[in-house]
């Protein structure tokens, strides 16, 4: 089970449009009389200087607030065109750098280490070159 929304975004310090599930939503029953309740995406705006959200009926919204709203689940930002494959060279470079350093935590030298800390050395290895092999989206590697 993972921990209740705390109604901030992950980047709470940059404002910006953001992805949620708007549970239950359902359509007018005078337009549409035999339709159902469904979940839909919707997009709030996040205010980082009010730190308040903006689209539930247009009325700011502080994060305390917006953490109490059952009916809406907080998904993501929402990324401009080529921003995601910004975000993915940028996760990358985390995850080579955290490879990278785990690597270190043993001896460089095979003939210093132990069995369990020569699998691990060799693995952290095999995640560098992984991630190293991996292309952005015009084919570049990493």
């Amino acid at each position: 089970m993972t921990a209740p929304w705390n109604g901030l975004p992950d980047q709470p310090e940059r404002s910006g449009w953001h992805n949620f599930w708007l549970e239950g939503l359902k359509p007018d029953p005078e337009i549409y009389p035999d339709a159902e309740a469904e979940p839909v995406v919707t997009v709030c705006y996040w205010d980082a200087d009010t730190q308040c959200w903006s689209g539930f009926d247009e009325v700011p919204v502080p994060a305390e607030d917006a953490a109490k709203m059952v009916d809406f689940e907080y998904i993501g930002p929402v990324y401009k065109r080529g921003a995601a494959a910004q975000v993915r060279k940028d996760e990358r470079e985390k995850c080579l750098d955290i490879a990278i350093y785990e690597r270190g935590n043993f001896p460089s030298n095979p003939e210093h280490r132990t069995p369990s800390a020569d699998t691990a050395y060799r693995a952290c290895d095999r995640i560098i070159e992984a991630i190293r092999a991996l292309t952005d989206d015009e084919g570049k590697k990493s």
